[in-house]
């Protein structure tokens, strides 16, 4: 149980150390921004949301259901 401890600890102390670059423009990350580097990539790709640039998949029931049946056929 300890070794977990000891592994988990190390683990949090390499992800602490490691540099972290803004997903908008590729610079070192800031942490009171975190993930981002600035005030300014956090509207942006906050904006990017809100224009629908990104989008997360979704699949219709009804489609689903259609997969179902095909597969006990």
């Amino acid at each position: 149980m300890t070794e977990n401890i000891v592994d988990l600890e190390s683990a949090k102390a390499q992800q602490r150390g490691k540099r972290r670059v803004c997903p908008t423009c590729g610079a070192p990350s800031e942490a009171k921004y975190q993930p981002f580097c600035s005030v300014r990539c956090c509207q942006l790709d906050l904006g990017h949301w809100l224009n629908e640039d990104y989008r997360v998949p979704v699949t219709d029931f009804d489609d689903m259901s259609e997969v179902l049946l095909e597969d006990k056929s």
